[in-house]
């Protein structure tokens, strides 16, 4: 857990002045290098979003960061978006990296059973993604959490600006007519 000291001494000290109750992006790299700050203010979402997640993080590793990292922020919504650095890695099966994800996600319901979740697909068309982000939509059924599949960002100029245009409407609560026609267009 070493690997990850300085950024989780950067999110100890961030926590402290944030306010709780907001959307914490919690992944690995891809979700890591989302502005979500500058993207919340571009898109006008109207309420605290932070980005909690480590370069490389694997889902194995989660659930060692996710208490100070996260959950001490008492978020009302997490969206989770983990398994492209154990799939880079190999050293899992989509089998392996699902029961873990499951665990992390019991993790964050024994906390607090009202905290809504949303499980992210990984960001890639290759085979084993494929695989991992079939198991993750049914991994979403199977534990009541919402899927987002931002699979078609990848091919975009800017995959990570693409991405939250997709994940805007999940961060949402509710959203205005307008916001539905637009999603349409993402």
């Amino acid at each position: 857990m070493n690997e990850y000291k300085n950024e989780l001494d950067c999110y100890t000290r961030l926590n402290k002045v944030a306010q709780k109750g907001g959307v914490v992006f919690f992944g690995s790299t891809f979700a890591k290098n989302i502005p979500v700050s500058e993207l919340g203010q571009t898109f006008n979402i109207n309420c605290n979003v932070y980005n909690r997640s480590f370069a490389d993080l694997s889902v194995f590793d989660a659930q060692e960061l996710i208490d100070d990292a996260v959950m001490i922020l008492a978020p009302k919504k997490v969206i989770l978006q983990f398994g492209e650095t154990d799939i880079e890695r190999g050293y899992k099966s989509v089998t392996e990296i699902i029961n873990a994800y499951e665990q992390l996600i019991n993790k964050i319901k024994k906390v607090d059973k009202k905290i809504k979740m949303v499980i992210v697909s990984v960001c890639s068309d290759e085979q084993d993604c494929k695989d991992l982000n079939i198991a993750l939509e049914s991994l979403a059924v199977k534990c009541k959490c919402q899927y987002a599949d931002i699979t078609t960002a990848k091919t975009n100029e800017i995959p990570s600006i693409k991405a939250f245009s997709m994940l805007r409407y999940f961060i949402l609560d509710k959203f205005s007519f307008y916001d539905a026609m637009n999603f349409v267009n993402v």
